[in-house]
């Protein structure tokens, strides 16, 4: 019996580029301001709070710095879980192709 031919898959083609020039997978900017500028900022307002030198202002200072590491923590934790999400999905979608065809996909 002879084996079967391989179906030729379509080339690749890139995916058109969105109005401002970035990539349809990259996230927009004012995204990627709030997600690093925003906490950039806070921690900015914390250092320069704590440059006045009395007590208070620096655990205001030293809280600023806090909340901006966290807040950027957070959203940091957030698009891992997302990434694991879409990683999951993915090879759902693989295992799939292989029940189907036979053979796991071609990336």
């Amino acid at each position: 019996m002879a084996p079967q031919p391989r179906a030729r898959l379509a080339p690749r083609t890139p995916p058109p580029r969105r109005a401002g020039g970035a990539a349809p997978g990259a996230p927009p900017r004012w995204l990627v301001l709030l997600r690093h500028g925003l906490p950039a900022l806070i921690v900015l307002a914390g250092i320069v709070s704590m440059c006045f030198g009395t007590a208070t202002s620096l655990v205001g200072g030293s809280a600023l710095v806090g909340a901006g590491l966290a807040s950027w923590l957070v959203g940091w934790l957030y698009r891992i879980g997302v990434e694991g999400d879409r990683s999951r999905e993915a090879e759902e979608r693989a295992r799939r192709y292989f029940d189907r065809n036979g053979r796991w996909p071609d990336s």
